[in-house]
C-alpha cells in the first residue's frame, strides 16, 4: 500500500467523523424535525378512513349453436357484449384468451363489479346475469340444438375493501423519508455555515 492510498483512506475516514460529528451536533432539529414528520403521518393514517369499497365478480359462459359446422357459432361475440354490458352497467370484464383457440375466440366473460354495499354488487350482477339470458333467449328462437348461457359458478364479493389504506407502510416510508430529508437539510445547513465564514 503507497502513501497515497494511506492518505486518501485518512481522508476518507476523517470525512466520515466529520459527517458523523455534523449529525451529533443538529440531533435536537433531526430528532424533532422527524417527530413532527412522523406525528403528521400517524394523524393523517388514523384519521384517514375511506369508505370501503368491495368487488364482486361472476363469471359467465356464453351459450352456442350446436350443429354440424365445425366452426363455433356463440349467441354473441364475447368483446361486443364486454362493450355493451361496460356502456349499459359501468362494470369491467375481462376475457381470458383460449390457448389452444385457432381464431383466439373465447365465450368466457369475467364480470367484475365494485360498490361499498355488497348487496348492491350482488344484485348488479345478477341484474346482468338476468339482461344477458333475455338477450341470448330472443336469439335461441332462430335455432333448434344450442347450450344455453350460463353463470359458471357462484358470484364471489371479496371480504376485504380493495380501497383500504396501508397505515403501517405509510407511517414507516413518513418515517424513513423524514430522518433522510432531516440529515440531508443538516448537512446543507452546515455547508452554508462554512460558506458564510
Amino acid at each position: 500500500m503507497n502513501n497515497t492510498q494511506i492518505n486518501y483512506m485518512i481522508e476518507d475516514e476523517i470525512d466520515l467523523k466529520e459527517l458523523w460529528h455534523i449529525i451529533i451536533i443538529y440531533k435536537k432539529f433531526i430528532i424533532i424535525f422527524v417527530s413532527i414528520i412522523t406525528i403528521v403521518s400517524l394523524i393523517y393514517v388514523y384519521f384517514k378512513n375511506p369508505i370501503p369499497i368491495y368487488t364482486g365478480n361472476m363469471m359467465i359462459e356464453i351459450g352456442e349453436v350446436k350443429n354440424n359446422n365445425p366452426k363455433q357459432i356463440y349467441f354473441d361475440n364475447a368483446y361486443t357484449l364486454k362493450n355493451i354490458l361496460e356502456k349499459k352497467f359501468d362494470i369491467e370484464i375481462k376475457i381470458p384468451k383460449k390457448a389452444n383457440s385457432i381464431n383466439n375466440s373465447n365465450n368466457i366473460l369475467t364480470i367484475i363489479a365494485n360498490n361499498k354495499d355488497k348487496i348492491e354488487i350482488q344484485k348488479k350482477l345478477t341484474n346482468i346475469y338476468l339482461y344477458i339470458k333475455i338477450r341470448h333467449k330472443e336469439k335461441i328462437k332462430l335455432y333448434d340444438n344450442y347450450i344455453m348461457t350460463k353463470k359458471i359458478g357462484k358470484i364471489v364479493i371479496v371480504n376485504e375493501p380493495i380501497n383500504k389504506p396501508k397505515k403501517k407502510l405509510i407511517v414507516i416510508v413518513s418515517f424513513i423519508t423524514a430522518l433522510i430529508l432531516s440529515i440531508f437539510i443538516v448537512f446543507f445547513l452546515d455547508f452554508l455555515k462554512k460558506e458564510e465564514n
